[in-house]
């Protein structure tokens, strides 16, 4: 009878192996807010190009603790939006993308900033995929770069505003 207690002993010991390691995972729930300034000079009848990129980085806030232990992120929620703007309320984006480092999450064509700051417009990434490639970069390198690319057109005067990227994510700690 002692063996057969012994056997089933060992036996709930091998099979909650896995149950251990799942135990030990730490789920973190952190947010991520980064915003690029923009500052827009009058650009005449010809649009002008721009290349502007900022850095988000997974060490800082909740996490910064546990960078060295990340072993997956999920991202559950991400946003952008145009904030802070004066000037010329006519300027516009003729051709934009923004991109966390190459995986494009927004195109805007003809786009006016001004409407979009004035009506608080949030543009909310769903694209599963897209959110996949994007945590997998930040747990390759725990930083992604965000890139506003484009030409911008401002014909009667300057043009300043912020890009606001806000992003809620759960890491996985081992």
């Amino acid at each position: 009878m002692k063996k057969y207690i012994h056997l089933l002993f060992l036996s709930l010991i091998v099979s909650s192996c896995g149950s251990l390691d799942e135990l030990l995972e730490l789920k973190v729930e952190n947010s991520l807010t980064e915003s690029i300034s923009v500052s827009v000079p009058q650009t005449g009848a010809t649009a002008v190009a721009f290349d502007l990129s900022s850095t988000v980085n997974l060490n800082t806030g909740d996490l910064a603790q546990y960078k060295d232990k990340i072993s997956a992120v999920q991202i559950n929620t991400l946003t952008y939006k145009f904030i802070d703007f004066t000037g010329n309320t006519a300027g516009t984006i003729p051709s934009g993308t923004l991109k966390f480092d190459d995986v494009v999450v927004g195109e805007m064509t003809g786009f006016n900033i001004s409407a979009a700051a004035a009506a608080g417009t949030i543009f909310e990434i769903t694209d599963v995929a897209k959110l996949n490639l994007i945590a997998s970069n930040f747990v390759n390198n725990s930083e992604v770069s965000v890139k506003l690319i484009g030409t911008v057109l401002s014909e009667a005067g300057n043009m300043d505003f912020k890009v606001e990227v806000f992003m809620n994510l759960t890491a996985t700690i081992n």
